[in-house]
C-alpha cells in the first residue's frame, strides 16, 4: 500500500511538475505587437479620432508623425506629444515610437522634441535618411555619416529615447540613400550601441534595393533591429523607360515579398521586435474605406507572422 501511495505521490508531482513547465513556456511566448505607421490617417487631422479608427482595425499601437504636415509641426511637439500619446492610451494603444524628420541628432529643434517624447513616454524615434555625396569616395561619405549616427547617439543618451534608422530603397536615381543595401548601414553601426541606435528593418526596402539577396540583410543588423517594418509590392515596367523596373506598393499578400520565408528568417534570428504596417499603396482617404484596408492588411500579417 505505501508503495502505491509512493508511487501516486511521484506521479502527482511530475504531473504538477509538466503543468507548471508548460505554464512557463506559455507565458514565453510573446504575442506580436502590431503597430501603425500613422502618415496615411492624418487626413482624420483629430488625435482620438484616428486612434479610434485604428483600434478599431485590431491594431496594438501606432506611431505618431511629428513632422511637417505630420500629425503635429515639429514646433508644437513640446506642447502636443503627450496629448497625443494621451490620446492613443484612451483608445488602448500603444505609443512608444515617434517620426520626425531631423536627421542629425544635433539640428535645431532635435533635442527639444526628443526631450518632450522622453517626458512623454515615448522610446524610439525614427528620422530622415543620410545620403551619398557623390563627389566624395565611399570613404569619405561613410566618415561624415558616421559622425550623423554619432550626434542621433549623443542625444539618445541625453534623454533615454533610442534613435532608429530605416533603410529605405533608392527612389530617385539623382538622390542616394544611404543604407539602402543595408549593409553600408551595418558598416556604421557596428560602432554603436544597440541599446541607443537601432534599426527600423524594412524588408520591402531591402528587396526591392537587393533583389532576392534581402534575406542576407537581416543577420548583418539584427542586433540593431528594433522595429520591422511591413509593407509589399511587386516590379513593373516604368511608363517613361519600359526597358527599366519600378516599384509598385500594393496591399498586404498582394505582392512579391516572400512572406513566409521571411517569417522562417525571423525565428532563425530569435527577432521578436514589434512590427509597424505601413500602407504606401494608393490607401483610401476616407475612414470608412481607410479602415477596410488596414483591417484587411493586419488579417493577412497575423496569418503568416503571428
Amino acid at each position: 500500500m505505501e508503495l502505491n501511495r509512493r508511487g501516486f505521490l511521484g506521479m502527482a508531482a511530475m504531473a504538477a511538475a509538466g503543468c507548471a513547465s508548460k505554464g512557463i513556456a506559455e507565458l514565453a511566448v510573446v504575442k506580436p505587437e502590431y503597430h501603425v505607421f500613422s502618415r496615411v490617417f492624418q487626413f482624420i487631422k483629430d488625435y482620438e479620432r484616428a486612434a479610434a479608427v485604428i483600434k478599431g482595425c485590431g491594431y496594438d499601437g501606432i506611431e505618431w508623425t511629428a513632422r511637417p504636415k505630420g500629425f503635429i509641426e515639429p514646433a508644437q511637439a513640446p506642447r502636443c506629444l503627450k496629448a497625443a500619446k494621451r490620446a492613443a492610451e484612451k483608445a488602448g494603444l500603444k505609443a512608444e515610437s515617434l517620426i520626425v524628420s531631423f536627421i542629425r541628432g544635433d539640428e535645431p529643434m532635435a533635442y527639444d522634441i526628443v526631450s518632450a517624447a522622453a517626458d512623454a513616454g515615448f522610446r524610439s524615434f525614427r528620422g530622415g535618411y543620410f545620403k551619398y555625396d557623390p563627389k566624395k569616395t565611399m570613404q569619405q561619405n561613410l566618415d561624415e555619416i558616421k559622425g550623423g549616427f554619432e550626434s542621433l547617439e549623443n542625444l539618445a543618451r541625453k534623454t533615454g529615447v533610442k534613435a532608429c534608422y530605416q533603410n529605405h530603397s533608392t527612389y530617385n536615381p539623382k538622390v542616394e540613400l544611404f543604407g539602402s543595401v543595408v549593409w553600408d548601414l551595418a558598416q556604421v553601426l557596428k560602432d554603436f550601441d544597440p541599446q541607443y541606435v537601432g534599426v527600423q528593418y524594412d524588408v520591402m526596402h531591402a528587396q526591392a534595393e537587393t533583389g532576392p539577396s534581402w534575406m542576407h540583410s537581416v543577420g548583418i543588423v539584427a542586433p540593431w533591429i528594433d522595429i520591422l517594418c511591413l509593407k509589399d509590392f511587386w516590379f513593373e515596367p516604368d511608363p517613361k523607360n519600359p526597358k527599366m523596373w519600378r516599384r509598385h506598393l500594393c496591399p498586404a499578400g498582394e505582392g512579391i515579398v516572400p512572406w513566409a520565408q521571411y517569417k522562417g528568417i525571423l525565428d532563425q534570428y530569435s527577432l521578436k521586435p514589434r512590427y509597424t504596417v505601413h500602407f504606401d499603396y494608393n490607401f483610401p482617404t476616407d475612414e470608412k474605406g481607410a479602415a477596410r484596408c488596414a483591417a484587411s492588411d493586419l488579417k493577412f500579417y497575423r496569418s503568416v507572422l503571428g
